[in-house]
């Protein structure tokens, strides 16, 4: 069967990292594309398909074929798509949970931030309320948004900066957790399959969890591209898990598969999200 011809993007003028997300995005969607395909869907020229093709391939999100690309083989479990990109892959989905989520968010509270860029948006949105309450978050990037909220007080644990990232890890900070009892915690993970969280990093696997334990009510954010083989490091099963938020692009079988294990499901969609799904 012939793949329909897809639409011409129009000539918008995309940051690099831009356009790398649409084209992961297109990817996952397709499984593989030509050059000429990936410049109709991005509205740009061969030439700079082909050297975004050839940055992705270096950093191994994605596999050169001829005349394109394909989605890497033996999955992705390893490989981390810096976060330039990752905030504008599933953006509008993204944009729609952290919404959801700062609905769960209580005057006077006590919440965790974990990194990433869906727990990001959910502190943007958070702001937005402007309700007083006292946040605690190890990246740097999510503190630099709540703190421009005079009602939120902010605290940061100490730890080593990840190289490439706005996120503090190491002992340090797992240890200051261990004296953390927050109301909420908002976590995020690199995959969720089946019954359980991973990550493709042993210390951010290691930070999740201290974050996990100092947390009364724990929430995952996580949008439904994230549902699928799992990554590298265990982080924890969804029995430690309230709740979680996703949008409306999880898959049936997923849906059912969460029903079944019980969990409280909300999956956001334009308009609002819709009503949890909680099964005992």
């Amino acid at each position: 069967m012939t793949r329909p011809t897809p639409a011409r993007a129009p000539r918008v003028e995309r940051i690099p990292a831009q356009r790398h997300a649409a084209i992961l995005e297109h990817l996952r969607e397709t499984g593989a594309a030509s050059v000429q395909e990936l410049a109709e869907v991005l509205g740009a020229s061969a030439s700079t398909v082909r050297r975004d093709l050839d940055y992705l391939m270096e950093r191994e999100y994605l596999e050169r074929t001829h005349g394109g690309a394909a989605i890497k083989r033996g999955g992705s479990a390893g490989v981390e798509v810096e976060s330039e990109i990752s905030s504008h892959i599933q953006q509008h989905e993204k944009a729609l949970i952290g919404a959801a989520a700062a609905m769960r968010v209580q005057p006077h509270q006590t919440v965790i931030f974990d990194s990433g860029t869906t727990v990001l948006q959910a502190a943007r949105a958070v702001t937005q309320r402007g309700l007083p309450l006292t946040a605690i978050t190890n990246d740097l990037g999510i503190a630099q948004i709540l703190g421009g909220c005079a009602a939120i007080r902010v605290h940061v644990p100490g730890g080593t900066l990840r190289n490439g990232s706005p996120t503090l890890l190491g002992s340090q900070g797992e240890t200051f957790f261990k004296g953390v009892h927050a109301d909420l915690a908002f976590v995020g993970a690199h995959a969720v399959t089946g019954d359980l969280l991973t990550d493709s990093s042993l210390e951010l696997a290691d930070m999740k969890r201290a974050m996990i334990g100092a947390g009364q009510q724990v929430i995952l954010l996580a949008d439904s591209s994230k549902f699928g083989p799992p990554s590298i490091f265990d982080i924890c099963t969804l029995a430690r898990i309230a709740e979680v938020i996703s949008d409306d692009g999880m898959t049936p079988d997923i849906r059912k598969d969460l029903r079944a294990r019980g969990v409280a499901l909300t999956l956001t969609s334009d308009g609002a999200a819709q009503s949890p799904e909680i099964h005992a």
